[in-house]
């Protein structure tokens, strides 16, 4: 992938300069491995769901080290947010119940707090954290009405609140009561009562711009994997079915709508892997604003691929046993997840009548 990408704070780019976007071969490596840990871990059916266990998920991100992917190692680096992208977009293709978004935001909370004692408990799995939401899911949660999203599994939700002193990050127990959802990909559990636990040191305004940057970053490449794996769904159905004695796949229809999905996914990803480099490689509020409009335009592509897809897979895919229709589920709750299109388009509209 080649992308023109904006220059770096402080840098100016020449007219017509190209920054080559290309994964490097750490992250081909990694993207390579995901992929492998997701197919292991991925719903072979609808009613499988009913039965995974979410600990087993949870475990393996304990094991592997990518439920703390953007903590410093000892000689000061740290995964960067395109990094962070590629693991999630492995685990949306392949619908795999892995918790990972979840944990990750909260981990990233804990992160900038400099919270060191709740992320030592959270990379050995003592204590398993995921973010908590409002209960309309479209901010991180300061309040008591609170929900731990994408929570199977964990003890404890990382919550947000503001006062005098700044953004004051804080875990409170789960209480393990399941809510239902549009997303049986997913585990919303409510919150316990109680008082939460303060950590590290408040964040400024800066630092909870580039959470949510990074925050929305991660939802859209969850959206890119459900995406591509819709895509997949699609494509293997149309080279397999046959209609009128052929392939569906040769058909120019299904030809033309399989690769508008293609086209489609593709600037998604873009517009994703621009907000992820733009993470760590802008000032924080240009990185949310790089955020907001990827979020806009890959929440729109998002549902339409998913919807599509199910087009192509015809009479089978609008049934409950076929995977095709938790793609878009999925699709449907990150699009609602920490704000949706309205919200991020008057975001947008407020940033550049600001500038």
């Amino acid at each position: 992938m080649v992308a023109t990408l904006p220059p770096a704070p402080g840098r100016r780019r020449g007219r017509g300069e190209r920054v080559d976007a290309t994964l490097t071969e750490d992250q081909q490596l990694l993207a390579d491995s995901v992929a492998r840990i997701a197919e292991d871990l991925a719903p072979a059916s609808v009613a499988a769901l009913d039965t995974d266990d979410d600990g087993a998920g949870w475990q393996v991100l304990v094991d592997t080290g990518l439920l703390t992917l953007r903590a410093r190692s000892a000689e000061g680096t740290r995964a960067s947010g395109v990094e962070a992208a590629i693991v999630a977009e492995a685990f949306g293709r392949k619908l795999s119940r892995v918790p990972f978004v979840g944990a990750l935001l909260a981990t990233e909370l804990l992160i900038a707090a400099g919270a060191e004692e709740e992320l030592t408990a959270a990379a050995s799995g003592a204590r398993r954290v995921c973010i908590a939401l409002d209960p309309d899911l479209a901010r991180v949660a300061g309040t008591a009405r609170a929900l731990a999203w994408d929570g199977g599994g964990a003890s404890h939700a990382a919550t947000v609140a503001r006062d005098e002193r700044g953004w004051v990050v804080a875990t409170r127990p789960v209480a393990g009561r399941r809510v239902e959802s549009i997303d049986p990909t997913r585990t919303v559990v409510e919150l316990a009562e109680g008082r939460s636990a303060a950590c590290g040191t408040p964040l400024d305004d800066a630092a909870m711009a580039r959470w949510t940057a990074f925050a929305l970053t991660v939802l859209c490449a969850d959206m890119v994997g459900l995406m591509q794996g819709a895509l997949d769904l699609a494509v293997a159905h149309a080279s397999q079915r046959v209609q009128f004695g052929r392939r569906i796949g040769s058909f120019q229809a299904i030809q033309h709508l399989c690769a508008e999905q293609h086209v489609s996914i593709e600037a998604a990803r873009s517009a994703t892997y621009h907000a992820a480099w733009a993470v760590d490689g802008l000032d924080a509020e240009d990185a949310r604003d790089a955020a907001s409009a990827a979020k806009v335009y890959v929440s729109a592509e998002a549902v339409t691929v998913t919807e599509s897809a199910i087009q192509v897979l015809g009479g089978i895919g609008h049934t409950w046993e076929s995977l095709a229709h938790l793609h878009l589920r999925r699709s449907l709750m990150d699009r609602a997840t920490l704000g949706d299109d309205t919200t991020h388009l008057s975001a947008i509209a407020d940033a550049l009548s600001c500038s």
